[in-house]
Order: C-alpha cells, then sequence, then structure tokens
C-alpha cells in the first residue's frame, strides 16, 4: 500500500507523455519554461513519494538503500519515460529532459534532508 501513491503518481506522468501535443503558452520562451519547470514538479513529487514508500517498507532509518533506491527509480523511470516519449507521434526523446527530471528530484532529496 506505500507504493500505491508513487504508482499512481509514474501513471500521470505515463499519460501526460502519451500526449501527441501538450498544451502551453504561444510564447515559445514562456512555454519552454513551462514544460522545463513541469519536469522538475512532477519528478520532485516522484522522489518524495518514492521515499516515504521505501521509508515505511525498510526497516532501518540510517540504510543507504532508503538513500539510493528513490533516486535510481526516478532516474529509470525518467528514462524509461523519454523512450516512451520516443514511440509518441509528435513527441521526441531528449537526454536533456532526464537531466530536468533529475533536477526536480535532487531539489527533492536536498530538501527532505534539509540542505536547502
Amino acid at each position: 500500500m506505500a507504493y500505491l501513491p508513487p504508482i499512481l503518481w509514474a501513471t500521470l506522468i505515463f499519460i501526460l507523455s502519451s500526449q501527441s501535443v501538450i498544451a502551453g503558452f504561444q510564447e515559445s520562451a514562456y512555454d519552454y519554461v513551462f514544460k522545463k519547470l513541469s519536469h522538475i514538479l512532477v519528478y520532485f513529487v516522484l522522489y518524495l513519494l518514492l521515499k516515504r514508500a521505501v521509508d515505511k517498507t525498510t526497516n532501518s532509518k540510517t540504510s543507504t538503500k532508503q538513500l539510493y533506491v528513490p533516486i535510481l527509480i526516478c532516474l529509470l523511470y525518467a528514462a524509461s519515460d523519454e523512450f516512451h516519449q520516443s514511440l509518441v507521434p509528435g513527441r521526441y526523446a531528449t537526454i536533456r529532459d532526464i537531466g530536468y527530471d533529475m533536477i526536480g528530484v535532487s531539489v527533492a532529496f536536498l530538501k527532505k534532508y534539509n540542505f536547502i
């Protein structure tokens, strides 16, 4: 049951990346910023949900598993999401978007451990 929220959130990400056209702004600069901030936000939330699930399902509170497993899952999901987007007409995959996803994960990690 602890993994239901991240699974639902990952499903939302999958549904959004299945869209041929994502609504945005008419001005290309605003559209770019909006879409990149969206990458950051959805992976920020995904990390926090995965971290919560891992914390609830492991015994040790200082395990390195608790630190790295949510990050690794987010990275793998971001890569698989970009691959999935490459199969959607009108969409394309970029390594840069994986980077934006991981910025969201990094900010969530830093926030979770009170570095920011």
